[in-house]
């Protein structure tokens, strides 16, 4: 965990903190050890044999975003804390980061995601927030070695994951947000995302039955497993914007999205309503059957053209504004 309790019962986070004075947990009140090395990033951990679920099982790569984030807005001049509490009806709710608008307007918390949670959870959670009058955004982190091959559509910055098998809570935010924010231990940054149907072909069957010889035709379906991934970017931390935005209730299939007033990001340089120029299309054979093919599109002047795919990888730095 990166903040725990100093002897004057104030917070005070791990990179401010010096060694030698003693510090309790924020959740069990059980002594900490302060970690400051020069390889990893500094931080409080519990003692041998300690049992405290207040930062069990984090990641470095959580804790690596929450400073990220935490140190990109404070060096843009917003208040910013760290593993805060936020009150509300339904208890309190640890934010990763609490980003305070100016002259405390409004606040928005921060939520960086790597383990998974259940729709029950996200729903929760969310409304949490809301009834405290935080809007929340929802930041999964990305693993790179789950993404599997990787093609990068010509001309762009954007890249393309055939077959990516979204976590059911991603397709949650993902649709609660219209949209993901992907953050990047690699590279620092973060990736706008868009999942997409991820369409799979089953071939022609034939079969006897009765005597008889029975066949079905070919034809594409939308797979249950695998969902089509398109990441743009990578963006550096100090291009994100915070908008607030209404949204309405809505339900679907497996699970509720609360309605009320949200928060996304947005980039610097980018249109309020700008949205991923990309989609999974189809293509009307010229033939026997008139099958659709199925591949990635971008959009060009006001047109959907087949995207020109090449084999890639994830770059490894940032891009900041020119």
């Amino acid at each position: 965990m990166l903040v725990a309790i100093n002897g004057a019962d104030s917070r005070v986070e791990a990179k401010n903190a010096a060694k030698g004075p003693s510090y309790t947990c924020p959740g069990c009140k059980a002594p900490v050890t302060l970690a400051k090395g020069r390889i990893r990033r500094p931080y409080f951990g519990h003692r041998p044999g300690a049992a405290c679920s207040y930062a069990a099982l984090e990641t470095w790569e959580h804790q690596q975003a929450k400073e990220d984030f935490a140190t990109a807005y404070r060096a843009r001049g917003f208040k910013c804390d760290v593993e805060i509490e936020v009150l509300s009806i339904d208890g309190d709710r640890r934010a990763d980061v609490l980003l305070h608008a100016p002259e405390d307007a409004y606040r928005v918390a921060i939520e960086a995601q790597n383990s998974p949670l259940d729709y029950t959870a996200l729903e929760v959670r969310t409304t949490a927030y809301l009834s405290a009058g935080v809007p929340v955004i929802w930041v999964p982190i990305l693993i790179r070695k789950r993404l599997g091959d990787v093609q990068r559509i010509a001309g762009t910055n954007i890249y393309h994951v055939s077959h990516f098998s979204a976590p059911p809570w991603q397709l949650w935010v993902h649709d609660l947000q219209d949209g993901l924010w992907y953050y990047d231990p690699v590279v620092r940054g973060v990736w706008r995302g868009k999942l997409d149907d991820c369409m799979l072909y089953r071939n022609p069957t034939s079969w006897f039955a009765d005597g008889d010889e029975h066949s079905a035709g070919g034809h594409w379906y939308s797979s249950e497993r695998w969902s089509s991934l398109f990441l743009e970017g990578p963006f550096d931390l100090s291009r994100l914007r915070v908008k607030r935005v209404k949204r309405a209730q809505r339900k679907r299939r497996a699970y509720r999205l609360p309605g009320g007033v949200g928060a996304d990001f947005i980039l610097a340089d980018d249109p309020r309503d700008y949205a991923m120029p990309v989609r999974i299309g189809s293509t009307k054979a010229e033939g026997p059957g008139d099958f659709h093919y199925y591949r990635a599109e971008r959009r060009i002047d006001d047109q959907w053209v087949g995207a020109s795919l090449e084999a890639s990888v994830l770059p490894d730095t940032a891009l900041t504004l020119g």
